[in-house]
């Protein structure tokens, strides 16, 4: 999760849900989407490191730095002169697993505990339109070739429907996030590769 989702983030959030009567989960579903978001509010409501087991944040350093070339070349609407130079400056070298641990690991308390609230949890569309579009990485223009092999690695992410992007929003929580996945060999069955801030409920 970049910068732009701290500044889109409700810097004073109310956690007065988080300790009220939890919502009760039912059975994980068999749908990969909904087990997503099954595994995500029992994870949260557990504790940050069970939060953080969940990702693949190699991958997440992978998609937060490509994400970047998209957002300096116009995805990314409300971008500023600076921020847009800083992007394009990148040489899209993937972001240090570490430092996207830490990161993701930050947004725990403020943001994704109380938007999983008491819990209450399904998948949904994305609010946001920018969010919608975490999963899509067409070709780049002409001039940023350097970018291809990560543009290339990323996309198998999703080819062929084995991973995307999921609305989370929770009835005892106070607002949505939006979570990305890909389809992985191991217990669970995916892994999650980013993080959003999805406005309110």
């Amino acid at each position: 999760m970049g910068e732009r989702g701290m500044k889109r983030a409700v810097l004073l959030v109310s956690l007065a849900a988080c300790g009220s009567k939890p919502i009760a989960q039912g059975p994980r579903p068999a749908d990969l989407p909904a087990q997503v978001v099954w595994d995500f509010e029992r994870a949260v409501k557990t504790g940050q490191d069970e939060m953080l087991s969940l990702f693949d944040f190699a991958a997440v350093g992978e998609i937060e730095i490509l994400m970047h070339r998209y957002d300096a070349l116009g995805r990314l609407p409300d971008i500023d002169a600076e921020t847009t130079e800083e992007y394009l400056a990148e040489d899209g070298t993937p972001y240090p697993p570490a430092r996207e641990r830490r990161n993701i690991g930050n947004y725990y308390g403020f943001l994704i505990r109380p938007a999983i609230g008491r819990g209450g949890c399904a998948a949904a569309e994305p609010t946001w339109a920018y969010n919608r579009l975490l999963d899509e990485y067409p070709p780049l223009p002409e001039g940023h070739e350097a970018y291809e092999p990560l543009r290339a690695k990323v996309t198998t992410y999703f080819e062929g429907g084995r991973g995307g992007v999921i609305g989370l929003r929770c009835a005892g929580g106070n607002r949505g996030l939006a979570l990305v996945y890909t389809q992985r060999d191991n217990e669970r069955g995916y892994d999650l590769i980013t993080i959003y801030d999805d406005g309110p409920n």
